[in-house]
């Protein structure tokens, strides 16, 4: 689907990493690390009812990319 879109010429991955304060992809270990984490009752046990983004800071800071481009 991205592929697709991106074919479009609408954006590209380094649009996508600009939004993302930690500057990249996530990798497969990113998204295991936390599935892991939540998964053991050590580390987790008081979680609850929560939604873990796993996204590099992407929703947490929606004015971290116009602040970045002003810097430009």
């Amino acid at each position: 689907m991205d592929a697709a879109d991106q074919a479009g010429g609408s954006y590209t991955d380094e649009d996508i990493m600009d939004r993302v304060p930690m500057g990249r992809f996530a990798t497969p270990e990113d998204i295991a690390n936390a599935v892991a984490f939540l998964a053991d009752p050590e580390q987790s046990a008081f979680i609850n009812g929560q939604a873990i983004a796993v996204d590099g800071g992407w929703t947490a800071d929606g004015t971290w990319q116009s602040s970045r481009l002003c810097h430009r």
